[in-house]
C-alpha cells in the first residue's frame, strides 16, 4: 500500500511538470503564426494608407490573435476609432494600456489611457432590461450571449443597429432591433415576459415509462495497483520522464535567453531612438524580447524542478522489484522546439 501511494504522488508530480512545460510551449506563437501575423500587420498598414479602413481593421485583429503585441493592438484601436466604431476602439485602447502596464511601459500606458479617455464621453450605450426572467432564459446581443449580471446595465456599443434576442425552454422567442441614439445617450430595450409555446413544451416533455432495455452485465472492476506490480520500474520510468523535462527546460530557457538578448539589441540598434521611443518594428521587437525573457525564466524553473524530481524518483526506485521488460518498453523523448518567434518543448512517448 505504501508503494502504491508513492507511485501516485510521483505520477502527480510528473503530470504537473508536463502541464507546466506545455504552458511554456503554448506561450509563444509558432514560426508560421509569427510570419502570418507580420504579413497581416503589413497588409493592414497598407490598407490604412489607402483609406480602406473597413478592410484594414480585420487584418490588425487577425494579426493580434496570432501574435499579440502592443504595436498591433495600438494600430487596431486607432483603425477602429477612425472607422467610427467608438466602443470597440475604446475597449482596444484600454487593452493596449493594460499591455503597456504589464510590460512596465509607463509612457505607452499613459498614451493609450488618454485615447480611451477621449473616447469615453462619445460612447453610445445600450441597456437590456429583463422584467420577468423565465427559467433557463438566455439573452443575446448581436448573437453573443449576454451574462445575466449585465442585464439592465448601460453597456457601450458601436453606433448603429443591434439585435436583441431572448429564448427559454417552453417559451416563444423574443427579438427586436435597437438603434443607438447618439454620443453620450443610452437606449433601453425591455425583454417582456415570454409567452408559453405549447409545441416546444410538448417536444421537451420526458418520454413515458415503458419497456426499457435491461442493463447489460457490469464491467469487471479494474485490478488495483499494489505491491508486486513493478512499482520500482514505474518510478524509474517516471524519473526518466521528469529528467527529460528538466533537461529540455534548461535548454529551452537558454535558447529563449539568447532570443531575448538578440531581439532587444536589434531593436535598440536599428529601430529605437531611445529605450522607449521606437518605430513599429522596434515596438514589436521589444515586445518579443520581453516575452522571450519571461519564457527563459520559466524554462529554467521547469528545468530545475524536473531535474530534481528525476533524481529523487530514480534514487527511490533503486532496490525495488522490477517487472520483466515488455515487448514495447516505455519510452519518452523530450525535444526543444524553436521557431523564428520563440519555442517550447515537444514531448513524444509510449507507455
Amino acid at each position: 500500500m505504501t508503494r502504491h501511494r508513492g507511485n501516485s504522488r510521483a505520477a502527480w508530480c510528473v503530470a504537473a511538470l508536463l502541464s507546466l512545460s506545455a504552458g511554456v510551449a503554448r506561450a509563444e506563437p509558432s514560426a508560421d503564426q509569427a510570419a502570418a501575423a507580420e504579413a497581416l500587420f503589413r497588409e493592414g498598414r497598407e490598407l490604412v494608407a489607402k483609406g480602406k479602413l473597413a478592410e484594414a481593421c480585420p487584418k490588425f485583429a487577425a494579426s493580434q490573435r496570432l501574435d499579440p503585441g502592443y504595436g498591433t493592438q495600438w494600430n487596431l484601436a486607432d483603425c477602429l476609432e477612425r472607422l467610427g466604431r467608438s466602443a470597440s476602439a475604446w475597449a482596444a485602447f484600454r487593452e493596449a494600456a493594460d499591455m503597456a502596464s504589464r510590460a512596465g511601459q509607463a509612457d505607452r500606458e499613459a498614451k493609450a489611457t488618454r485615447r480611451a479617455a477621449d473616447l469615453e464621453p462619445k460612447l453610445e450605450r445600450l441597456s437590456i432590461a429583463v422584467t420577468a426572467p423565465a427559467d433557463g432564459l438566455v439573452v443575446r446581443r448581436n448573437g453573443a450571449v449576454l451574462d445575466a449580471g449585465a442585464w439592465g446595465a448601460a453597456l457601450p456599443v458601436d453606433p448603429g443597429k443591434h439585435r436583441v434576442e431572448a429564448t427559454a425552454p417552453g417559451k416563444k422567442p423574443f427579438s427586436v432591433e435597437a438603434q443607438t441614439a447618439g454620443p453620450g445617450k443610452v437606449v433601453t430595450v425591455e425583454v417582456p415576459p415570454l409567452a408559453d409555446d405549447p409545441a416546444a413544451a410538448a417536444a421537451a416533455a420526458p418520454p413515458q415509462p415503458g419497456g426499457a432495455a435491461e442493463p447489460g452485465p457490469a464491467a469487471p472492476p479494474a485490478p488495483a495497483a499494489g505491491a508486486g506490480d513493478g512499482g520500482a520500474g514505474t518510478r524509474r520510468t517516471l524519473s526518466f520522464v521528469a529528467g527529460g523535462v528538466g533537461v529540455a527546460g534548461v535548454v529551452t530557457g537558454s535558447i529563449f535567453g539568447l532570443i531575448a538578448s538578440s531581439r532587444w539589441n536589434r531593436a535598440q540598434d536599428e529601430h529605437c531612438r531611445t529605450r522607449t521611443l521606437c518605430d513599429d518594428k522596434g515596438v514589436a521587437l521589444v515586445d518579443d524580447a520581453r516575452r522571450a525573457a519571461a519564457l527563459s525564466n520559466v524554462g529554467f524553473v521547469v528545468g530545475g524542478v524536473g531535474l530534481a524530481a528525476g533524481v529523487a524518483l530514480f534514487v527511490t526506485s533503486l532496490g525495488g522489484d522490477e517487472r520483466p521488460p515488455r515487448e514495447q518498453p516505455a519510452r519518452i523523448v523530450v525535444t526543444p522546439a524553436v521557431g523564428l518567434a520563440g519555442g517550447g518543448l515537444e514531448l513524444q512517448g509510449r507507455f
